[in-house]
């Protein structure tokens, strides 16, 4: 057996005790179980800083053909995961033109790790597929590879779902990072 995959077995063992131990010990403990999400109460216990909205959103940009999906899925992920220092404590409202009033992703996108003062972050689509569509077509689901550059580049992926809207144009009504439950 090679030098690696001994180590490698032995790590692999001694993260396997750590969790063992970890529910040994904190498996009698009074409190919330391990992942459980806090409350308003716990939130305000740890002084958690206000979220705030974010400035009134740039209008589509006209390029965008609203009649195609892709296309405003492209816009929409390009614009949601772009980033400023400004965004800092804010929501990011650039994507809301191509958000369907009254979805999760018409309020805006939390920016948790905006970039250093001076930069920029911008993002781009590099791989767009589509994973579901209604039999009305009324809907599709894409698997998005977004590019993002602030200094590295990096890439991420992100489900988006869109509706179709009455007048024909599609909006994005779900952002989300992993598949949702029923998704699969």
């Amino acid at each position: 057996m090679s030098r690696t995959l001994v180590a490698a077995a032995a790590a692999l063992a001694v993260a396997v005790l750590l969790v063992l131990a970890g529910l040994v010990v904190h498996g009698d403990e009074p409190g919330p179980p391990l992942g459980a999400v806090l409350d308003g109460s716990d939130r305000h216990a740890l002084d958690a800083a206000p979220l705030r909205r974010g400035p009134d959103p740039p209008p589509a940009d006209p390029a965008v053909d609203l009649s195609d999906p892709a296309a405003v899925a492209r816009a929409y992920l390009a614009a949601a995961r772009s980033a400023t220092p400004a965004d800092h404590g804010h929501t990011r409202r650039d994507a809301v033109p191509y958000a369907a009033a009254g979805s999760p992703a018409a309020v805006g996108v939390v920016v948790l790790d905006p970039p250093p003062p001076g930069q920029v972050r911008t993002a781009a689509v590099t791989a767009l597929d589509l994973v579901a569509a209604t039999e009305d077509d009324r809907r599709r689901g894409y698997r998005a590879t977004v590019a993002m550059s602030t200094g590295p580049v990096t890439a991420t992926t992100a489900y988006v779902v869109l509706a179709r809207q009455p007048d024909g144009r599609w909006l994005v009504v779900v952002d989300a990072p992993d598949l949702l439950e029923g998704d699969d």
